[in-house]
């Protein structure tokens, strides 16, 4: 297991614990379709998808090697859709604070959407596959988080 040591270095040690922005619903259904537009576009098969207002499960099927890439993209065209949804609503985008207290910002100027790591396994035989199947689509209810219906019928149209 690789040991990031994400929370002393995020923001050179000042501070340890993220700023998280809880998606609203309507934003998690907007990164799902982002998502599966991308899957056309870079061919590669979501076998499934959840999000989870802090986070999302994707379980895919590519070639070897190409998840990176995939991710990369995938958190790029994300993040940015979601700038441009808040942008036009008026709302400070990535403002995980709520005022509390000027968002940290990187070197670029920018306020990261998502965690600059993931966790990528390898999936080695059909009970793994069937359990991680299961895990992804009870995780809202998991995390005791209400069902999003627009959400749900933008996975369902995409099998």
């Amino acid at each position: 297991m690789l040991f990031y040591r994400a929370r002393e270095r995020r923001f050179h040690g000042t501070l340890p614990y993220p700023d998280i922005y809880y998606m609203s619903m309507e934003e998690e259904t907007m990164i799902a379709k982002e998502v599966f537009r991308l899957s056309n576009e870079l061919d590669f098969e979501i076998i499934a998808l959840n999000l989870c207002r802090d986070h999302m499960h994707l379980l895919v099927y590519c070639k070897e090697g190409e998840i990176q890439k995939i991710m990369h993209r995938v958190k790029g065209r994300t993040a940015r859709a979601c700038n441009a949804h808040r942008a036009a609503k008026g709302i400070n985008p990535l403002d995980a604070t709520r005022g509390k207290y000027e968002p940290r910002t990187l070197k670029d100027k920018s306020i990261p959407f998502w965690t600059q790591k993931y966790h990528c396994k390898v999936i080695r035989n059909s009970d793994q596959l069937l359990n991680t199947i299961n895990y992804i689509r009870n995780n809202r209810k998991k995390h005791g988080l209400p069902i999003n219906f627009a959400l749900q019928n933008v996975i369902d149209k995409n099998p």
